[in-house]
C-alpha cells in the first residue's frame, strides 16, 4: 500500500513540475514550476485523505486553491499588472484535479490528462495561428460534420431492423460518416500542409479508416473541381498500400498462426502498391498537377446516395443468402463488408 501511494506521489509530482515547467517558460506569474509541484501533490494529498474522510476534503481543497488564485490576480491587478487571460488559472485548477483523481483512478489516465494539458499549454501559438486561418466556409463545413457525427450518429440505434434484418441504421450512417469525415479531413491537410506532404497524409489517412470511402471521396472532389488526375490517384494508391499494411498487422496481432499463409501474398500486394506509389511521386515531380480544393468540403447529398447504396448491397446480400443459402450472398456480403475497410 506504501509503495503505490508513494507511486502516485511522484507521479503526481512529475506532472505538476511538467506544467510547471511550461508555465515557468512563459513567464506566467500566478504560478511556476515550485507552484504547480505544489498545487499537483495538494490534489493527491487532499484525494488520499478524502478517501479516509470523504469528499469533502477534496472540495476544501478546491476551494482553498480557488482563493488564493483569486488573491494573487488581485495583487497583480493592484500592482498594474492587468493580464485578461485565464490559462494558467484553468490549469492550475484541472491539474489539482488530475491529482486529486491519481488517488482514486487510474495513473495512465492521470498521466495522459497531465500530458494533454501540457501540450495544450504549448500549442498556444500553432492552435491561435490555425483558429486564425479557418474561414467561414471552413467553419460550415466542421458544423456539418459535428452534425452528422456527433449529434446524428449517437442517436442512432445499432440494430438490424426491415427485411432479413438487413438494415442497420447506425452502420450506414457510419458510412456516411466516414465519406463526409475523410473529404473533409483531405481538404483541411490540402489547405494547410499542400503539396506532396497533404497528398502522403491523405492516403495515409484514408487507408487507416477506410480505403473505400477514400476513394469515393476523392474521386467525387476531383470530378466536383474539375481537378488534375494525378493527385487523386496518389492518394488512393497510397490509401491502397496503407490498408495492405493494416491487414498484415492485424493478422499478425490477431491470427498469429494463420500468418505465414496469409502473410506472403499480402506482403507482396503490400510492396507492389509501394512501388506504384513511388513511381507516381516519382512521375508527379516531373508533370507537377495540384489539386483544386471542392467548393463544398463536407457535402452530404453523394455521402446519402453512398449510404443508401450500402443499405441496398447489404439488402441484396441477405436476400441472395436467404434464398439461394450461404454460397448465393458472398458476394454482396463481400462487397458490403468491404464498403468499411
Amino acid at each position: 500500500m506504501e509503495v503505490s501511494v508513494l507511486i502516485k506521489l511522484a507521479v503526481s509530482l512529475a506532472l505538476g513540475l511538467l506544467l510547471g515547467l511550461e508555465r515557468e517558460r512563459t513567464e506566467a506569474s500566478v504560478a511556476g514550476i515550485r507552484t504547480f509541484a505544489l498545487i499537483s501533490l495538494m490534489g493527491t494529498i487532499c484525494g488520499l485523505l478524502g478517501l479516509q474522510f470523504g469528499g469533502w476534503v477534496v472540495a476544501t481543497g478546491l476551494a482553498a486553491l480557488a482563493v488564493l488564485l483569486v488573491i494573487a490576480n488581485f495583487a497583480r491587478v493592484k500592482a498594474g499588472d492587468i493580464d485578461p487571460g485565464l490559462t494558467t488559472e484553468f490549469a492550475a485548477t484541472l491539474l489539482y484535479g488530475v491529482g486529486a483523481y491519481l488517488a482514486y483512478g487510474q495513473t495512465s489516465v492521470a498521466v495522459a490528462l497531465g500530458g494533454t494539458i501540457a501540450l495544450l499549454l504549448h500549442l498556444k501559438k500553432p492552435m491561435h495561428k490555425l483558429v486564425a486561418s479557418i474561414g467561414e466556409k471552413h467553419i460550415k463545413a466542421i458544423m456539418r460534420f459535428v452534425l452528422v457525427a456527433l449529434v446524428i450518429l449517437p442517436l442512432l440505434p445499432n440494430q438490424d431492423y426491415g427485411p432479413y434484418g438487413a438494415f442497420n441504421p447506425f452502420k450506414t450512417w457510419l458510412f456516411v460518416v466516414l465519406v463526409v469525415g475523410l473529404s473533409l479531413g483531405g481538404y483541411m491537410i490540402y489547405q494547410f500542409v499542400g503539396g506532396k506532404a497533404g497528398t502522403l497524409l491523405n492516403g495515409i489517412l484514408g487507408g487507416l479508416i477506410s480505403s473505400t470511402a477514400t476513394t469515393i471521396s476523392q474521386a467525387r472532389q476531383s470530378a466536383e473541381a474539375g481537378s488534375a488526375r494525378w493527385p487523386v490517384a496518389l492518394i488512393i494508391m497510397v490509401a491502397s498500400t496503407v490498408l495492405y499494411a493494416r491487414v498484415l498487422v492485424l493478422i499478425a496481432i490477431i491470427a498469429m498462426e494463420k500468418f505465414l499463409q496469409l502473410g506472403p501474398p499480402l506482403a507482396v500486394m503490400t510492396a507492389t502498391c509501394g512501388i506504384i506509389v513511388a513511381a507516381g511521386f516519382r512521375l508527379s515531380g516531373k508533370h507537377p498537377a495540384r489539386m483544386t480544393p471542392p467548393q463544398n468540403p463536407a457535402e452530404l447529398k453523394s455521402a446519402l446516395i453512398l449510404g443508401a447504396l450500402y443499405a441496398v448491397i447489404r439488402l441484396a446480400a441477405a436476400a441472395a443468402k436467404e434464398h439461394f443459402g450461404s454460397g448465393g450472398g458472398t458476394g454482396c456480403i463481400t462487397i458490403s463488408n468491404k464498403l468499411t475497410v
